[in-house]
């Protein structure tokens, strides 16, 4: 009888895992994936208390293969070796990484140190965090961050590649992306002038970039009621009655100036972008080769963020939002293919992918991994990381010592964290 009702158990996390081939944020219905299972939604109750439950199980059997990869190569101990099964892995199981990206607007990094639950001793998480939940090893932190930043953004740009052009994958493109991918993420290669860049020249460039940051004017009070609302009660929870009772207005006067929420949003996060793109032209003036204008870039997107944090938060929830008009990629994709030439920000893009910030495009054995992807990978790794931070409250000075590591990481790896001598940000917390 046990044996029955695990098979039952095993067969409604398949099911639900069945949902995830592609990138979406919307929740399956419980009645989905009990019709997917051949189950009644009130039987998958006698296997899970609530849907959390079930979301929680679901990424647990995803920590627990991963944790069996790590097992199998605990003799060398190899980070390489374990990288790369890993990222086989997610390649393989593609519901692994589209459950966990799905999740992501929820997700934190913290969930990966459930990992030792499983059998995993050698990574010695436990002394990442004290008894309080607070951080006290914020290098290992940050390199936990940096790999698992660089792998889940690759492997998302792989994958709209692939489905952009029609591509077949194969065992022997995922082994060869995998061994290419895990290499650069361990021993770096973006190609820049980076070991010539020196600490002191970091700083004086931190002076620069916040300079042009201070003279934004504050951003719009939606934005700022919306990133309070969403701490307040979360992304699923923040609607535009909520917003609109943080305002202290009626719901329809949200929409004096603007013929819908859509449109509305839409034109206050391009103000937004526009203020962001525009200071970073200002601040590459500054630069004096290309390894300059990636940390540039970096730190002023930082700086930004910093004395504008309600922005992530709304930028998140767009997407949440957006994600409601049945979510796919490649549409998104050809909807963006259209408005060339008709907004301002792809003049940006324009500006960016001509100028002189990446010299060296990595080759991860993938068709088209192109300048523009590398740049937006540069983009959104202060972000992934500035995220992460906010749930600890990091310090401002160990947020701008990260980005120093991202940096360095980007073109000799995450060796250069674990060599405690070169690390200019300098030990723990």
């Amino acid at each position: 009888m046990e044996k029955k009702q695990n098979s039952t158990r095993d067969k409604i996390i398949q099911s639900a895992f069945s949902f995830y081939d592609m990138l979406f944020f919307e929740r399956i219905s419980l009645s989905k994936i009990a019709a997917k299972a051949g189950i009644t939604k009130p039987a998958i109750y006698k296997h899970f208390k609530s849907r959390e439950d079930l979301e929680n199980a679901m990424k647990s059997l995803i920590l627990s293969d991963i944790a069996e990869i790590i097992k199998d190569c605990e003799k060398d101990k190899n980070e390489t070796s374990i990288l790369k099964k890993v990222i086989v892995l997610l390649c393989k199981k593609k519901s692994y990484f589209y459950f966990t990206l799905s999740n992501s607007l929820e997700f934190s990094i913290d969930n990966f140190f459930e990992i030792e639950k499983h059998g995993v001793s050698d990574l010695n998480l436990e002394n990442i965090f004290d008894n309080y939940g607070s951080i006290v090893d914020i290098e290992s932190y940050k390199k936990i961050i940096f790999v698992s930043g660089t792998m889940i953004f690759f492997q998302g740009a792989r994958d709209f590649i692939l489905l952009d052009k029609n591509l077949q994958d194969s065992d022997e493109s995922i082994q060869e992306y995998a061994e290419k991918l895990s290499s650069f993420i361990v021993s770096g290669g973006l190609g820049q002038d980076i070991k010539e860049t020196d600490a002191l020249r970091l700083s004086q460039l931190d002076i620069l970039c916040s300079k042009e940051i201070q003279s934004l004017k504050a951003p719009c009070k939606f934005f700022t009621a919306i990133g309070n609302v969403v701490r307040r009660v979360g992304f699923s929870k923040t609607t535009i009655e909520e917003l609109a009772k943080e305002l202290g207005l009626a719901k329809s006067s949200l929409y004096t100036n603007f013929s819908s929420k859509k449109e509305m949003f839409e034109a206050l996060k391009k103000e937004e972008c526009l203020n962001l793109f525009h200071v970073i032209r200002k601040n590459l003036l500054y630069a004096k080769n290309s390894a300059e204008c990636v940390y540039i870039f970096m730190e002023t997107e930082i700086e930004f963020f910093l004395k504008r944090r309600g922005l992530l938060y709304v930028c998140r929830w767009l997407l949440f939002q957006n994600s409601k008009n049945d979510f796919k990629i490649k549409s998104m994709h050809e909807k963006r293919e259209k408005t060339i030439g008709k907004d301002e920000l792809l003049d940006f893009t324009a500006f960016i992918l001509n100028a002189d910030i990446i010299t060296q495009i990595p080759d991860f054995g993938t068709p088209k991994m192109n300048m523009q992807i590398m740049f937006s990978w540069i983009f959104q790794m202060p972000i992934f990381f500035l995220l992460q931070s906010e749930l600890h409250n990091f310090p401002e000075e160990s947020v701008h010592a990260a980005i120093k590591d991202f940096f360095y990481c980007m073109e000799r790896g995450i060796n250069f964290i674990d060599n405690k001598e070169n690390n200019i940000s300098g030990g723990k917390k």
